[in-house]
């Protein structure tokens, strides 16, 4: 009984054994001729690759030459837009294109090992029993699951092939985040008891902050800052990071040519496209190239450079030099001041605290970041605390942290990880709905913090791609853009996941790419790369009007003083403009005579702003 039983049985395992060591065979081979053509595309792909800043492309440096000949020339401007257009298509398509083919080529060999380990384990295993009665000829179930589950996989591995060629060749707008981290190693000065997610070491925080009402542009607006912050420009884009100005009495035209306007104009030794930031009578700058990192200070009546202050590397910042664009630099964070010391922080993850006389009080290394473009997320402060952004790589690696250092010390008092890829949009702390907020921005969620812990309080999944764009505040509602995918309008009352209950609109035109939003209690406004001033209802999301200014490129974020915005070109040309909801009046233009990426900071009578090689003061020559 048991031999006919054996007899029996034999045949129907080896066909089960041989079905599987096919099917294990079948799918190695399908998953390495995927791998083969996966690599192959990347080969291509990257063989195409421009290796150095898109816009330098011969063809697009000719046609602005050509505009410069021809400012009238709308059929030259235009096409200008379609080849900047075709760049900036074509650079972030193939960051995303290589990013989805490692992936795929990391699957696919994955697939092809383990297949082919499986199988060749199957093949020892093989039985060999005494030749077995033929069956009848009809496939079992384990032999048609084999060759479904080969000809499935086959078809996956030839659509995710398809869909990598496709995107080779298909180029898809994508966000330029053009300015603008292997957090390595936390500093050695970190306090004892420093801990993740949130946990504090200190008891109390100096400075106490209180709510200081900005002006009524914003509504019901309020920023957790000490008092004598409001009064000066101590952050990028100015008091709660907003780019409003509590000053109206500002200059509106000026010309770094014939002098008009132009109380001063002082060289920076080292190039940066940091904005200047202004405390007293004292202005701050900070520069870099592959071996140096310095502070300035200069006199805000005279521009006289009163000291610059060399950044100490460390053996972990200085172990090599850090990637970086070419629009981005070594030096693109603004610096931060509290009016006791000034913090500046650089490409290669140094940063550092100087008193107002240029005396260095602690500096350390956060790590060279791990950014395709170079850091450029600008610091941040709240109670004795420094905040720093510090995002990089991918989620996936989890290298991402946000820090709350003291800012006597540099020690860190909490630090909270991430699960965002690097970006360059800064952070800013906001009072709303009843409570202080540290907004940040990455792929894909703009988050809530506790300032004071690290503590997450609500998140909404609203972006995607490369971030720049700082987030801002007015009339209780949080605004973030990105060229994609929208504008957004968020409620900051939540708790979690606030994607489906707290976004009041989103909007899609006009998303800019690096320059910040500017809000006010009535208006939104968004300024795009290629000259594009968008203005949304801000209780609406509804589009209320566009204007072009022929085509100029910008990269400096918008900045409000009373009823004015103030807009200035990456050429030099500036514009300020009167918004109404039918559209907006140019109410005069200026020129700063070289190239400009920063923002302006504003302070009573006077406009300081940060240009290609000089420091400006705008200012009536009375003032």
């Amino acid at each position: 009984m048991s031999d006919s039983n054996n007899r029996t049985d034999a045949p129907s395992s080896v066909v089960a054994v041989e079905t599987a060591y096919r099917a294990a065979l079948g799918v190695a081979l399908a998953a390495a001729v995927f791998s083969i053509v996966v690599a192959a595309l990347m080969w291509y792909d990257y063989s195409q690759r421009r290796l150095t800043d898109p816009f330098q492309d011969e063809t697009y440096q000719a046609l602005k030459a050509a505009l410069a000949v021809q400012p009238d020339n709308e059929q030259l401007k235009h096409h200008i837009r379609v080849v900047d257009l075709r760049l900036r298509q074509q650079y972030f398509r193939q960051r995303t294109f290589a990013a989805t083919g490692a992936v795929l080529l990391l699957s696919g060999v994955a697939v092809f090992l383990a297949c082919l380990r499986l199988a060749l384990r199957l093949r020892r295993k093989l039985p060999m029993p005494s030749p077995p009665e033929l069956l009848a000829d009809e496939e079992s179930p384990a032999m048609l699951w084999g060759r479904w589950a080969v000809a499935g996989l086959g078809l996956v591995l030839i659509a995710g092939a398809l869909g990598l060629s496709f995107t080779l060749l298909k180029s898809t707008p994508l966000p330029t985040a053009l300015l603008p981290t292997e957090g390595h190693r936390l500093p050695t000065a970190g306090p004892a008891g420093q801990t993740e997610q949130g946990t504090s070491s200190r008891q109390s925080l100096p400075q106490d902050a209180v709510a200081t009402k900005l002006p009524d542009q914003l509504g019901d607006t309020s920023l957790p800052l000490w008092p004598e912050a409001a009064r000066y420009w101590p952050r990028f884009r100015g008091p709660g990071g907003l780019g409003v100005s509590v000053y109206t009495t500002l200059p509106v035209s000026w010309n770094a040519e014939t002098g008009e306007n132009i109380l001063w104009k002082s060289p920076v030794p080292l190039p940066g496209v940091n904005s200047p930031i202004v405390w007293e009578k004292r202005v701050f700058v900070t520069g870099a190239d592959e071996k140096r990192r310095q502070v300035y200070c200069f006199d805000a009546d005279s521009g006289q450079l009163l000291w610059s202050a060399d950044v100490p590397g460390t053996p972990e910042s200085t172990a090599r030099v850090p990637k970086v664009m070419p629009d981005t630099g070594f030096a693109a964070p603004t610096a931060a001041t509290d009016g006791q010391r000034v913090y500046a922080i650089f490409a290669n993850g140094d940063l550092a605290a100087f008193d107002m006389q240029g005396k260095l009080v602690w500096n350390l290394s956060l790590g060279i970041p791990d950014n395709s473009y170079g850091h450029a997320s600008s610091l941040e402060l709240y109670k004795g605390l420094l905040i720093v952004q510090f995002d990089q790589g991918t989620a996936k690696e989890g290298k991402s942290r946000l820090y709350g250092l003291e800012t006597t010390t540099g020690k860190i008092v909490w630090q909270t990880a991430r699960e965002v890829p690097n970006s360059w949009s800064s952070p800013i702390v906001v009072r709303a709905a009843g409570r202080d907020q540290l907004i940040t921005c990455a792929d894909p969620w703009v988050i809530s913090y506790n300032p004071a812990n690290g503590q997450e309080i609500w998140r909404a999944k609203v972006l995607k791609q490369d971030v720049g764009p700082s987030p801002t505040l007015a009339d209780g509602l949080i605004y973030v853009a990105n060229q994609y995918p929208y504008l957004s309008a968020i409620k900051p009352d939540g708790a979690g996941d606030v994607t489906t209950s707290h976004v009041v609109f989103t909007a899609e035109d006009g998303l800019p790419d690096t320059c910040s939003p500017l809000a006010t209690k009535q208006f939104v406004f968004l300024l795009t790369s290629d000259g594009l001033l968008t203005c949304y209802d801000a209780k609406t999301g509804e589009k209320l009007w566009e204007h072009d200014f022929d085509g100029l490129p910008f990269s400096s974020s918008p900045g409000l003083a009373g009823k004015l915005v103030y807009l200035v070109s990456k050429e030099g040309k500036s514009f300020v403009v009167e918004p109404t909801r039918e559209g907006c009046k140019i109410v005069a233009e200026g020129n700063l005579g070289e190239e400009c990426v920063t923002s302006p900071a504003f302070q009573d009578g006077r406009i300081y702003l940060r240009g290609q090689k000089h420091l400006f003061c705008i200012a009536e020559k009375s003032n």
